[in-house]
């Protein structure tokens, strides 16, 4: 049969109630593998004797035989779901015997597996299922989505709890909260738990919304350049409060200094924004864009200085038992204090 899909393309055959005997769906947005193994498992407390959920990281193919070829309870079909398959799951004499299940499963019967491990389908055992799957119904695979779907996603979300979300303020949530789905999912369920009705406001994402640490190293960064060591303290302090990891911390400030950096570069040599999006490979035109404007702003061995600073600074991190809040405090201040002084 050689099925292979994507998510739109299963969304397309689920609408159209295209049905195959067995179902794969793996991939590395584990959000998306449970949502469609609940779409397609159907109502499990509505009748559970159609409706039956096996464990798969130790899969009993006993059991799951006897659950297969059970005839459906007063239904036209039975569904199984066979959950969190991983590739190193079956060995060969296993395979064997899966294969003569999926070969056997009665019309009345619709088998759904999941692997929820991202690199299933790199894996030498989940090449080999996803092969075998192929060929007797269908494999599905859930890949993180684009910026566009996300988008999408975020305010098909919205409009199911009763509430408006514009382009521009889902673009702003996906710039500052994690693009995992389930993270955004729940996000997206404080904010709209806080907003009640209507629509939703930047301000009112801001109030509730967890941002990712690239978003408030961003903000710290910003602190920083303007001189102002205060701020800065104060921010450090939140993700300290928020058990952020301080190596985490000052990877996601150097990144933003290392922007401003390769940006003063490009600048210097007359190139353009597009320049930098092009030579260093910027997947985000927002991130180089900013960096472009706000290196204007800044000496070439200013920058230079802050980044062998940042530099370090990781290094003390990494090599010595030095107190790490201290340290990351200690520079903090000492990067604001290089940004209030006249440019060299």
């Amino acid at each position: 049969m050689l099925m292979k899909y994507t998510e739109k393309t299963l969304a397309k055959a689920h609408r159209d109630g295209q049905r195959h005997p067995v179902w794969l769906l793996y991939g590395n947005e584990t959000y998306l593998v449970e949502r469609w193994a609940k779409i397609l498992l159907g109502d499990e407390s509505g009748n559970p004797f159609n409706a039956q959920r096996l464990d798969g990281k130790a899969p009993d193919l006993e059991a799951l035989w006897d659950a297969v070829q059970a005839m459906p309870f007063f239904a036209e079909e039975k569904r199984v779901l066979l959950d969190g398959l991983e590739a190193s799951s079956l060995g060969d004499k296993d395979l064997q015997a899966f294969e003569t299940l999926l070969e056997e499963l009665p019309d009345t019967t619709t088998l759904i597996i999941t692997a929820k491990d991202p690199g299933f389908g790199n894996a030498a055992g989940g090449k080999k299922i996803i092969k075998l799957v192929e060929q007797l119904g269908a494999a599905v695979e859930l890949g993180t989505p684009s910026a566009g779907d996300l988008e999408q996603f975020l305010q098909r979300e919205a409009e199911r709890q009763g509430c408006m979300l514009d382009s521009a303020t889902a673009r702003y949530i996906l710039q500052i909260c994690p693009n995992d789905m389930q993270i955004l999912q729940h996000e997206l369920d404080k904010i709209c738990s806080y907003a009640q009705k209507g629509k939703i406001t930047r301000q009112q994402v801001d109030a509730v919304a967890v941002p990712k640490i690239e978003a408030r190293a961003f903000d710290l960064q910003q602190y920083i350049l303007r001189g102002d060591a205060g701020g800065a303290l104060r921010l450090l302090a939140n993700l300290f409060s928020l058990r952020e990891d301080p190596v985490a911390i000052l990877a996601a400030l150097s990144m933003g200094f290392c922007d401003l950096y390769r940006a003063k570069c490009v600048r210097n040599a007359g190139g353009t924004k597009d320049t930098l999006v092009n030579d260093f490979g910027y997947r985000s035109e927002y991130r180089a864009r900013k960096a472009y404007e706000e290196s204007a702003r800044h000496s070439i061995s200013r920058l230079r200085r802050m980044v062998l600073m940042l530099c370090d600074c990781d290094r003390l991190l990494k090599s010595t038992a030095v107190d790490a809040r201290l340290r990351l405090e200690q520079l903090t201040v000492e990067l604001s204090a290089l940004c209030r002084e006249g440019r060299p």
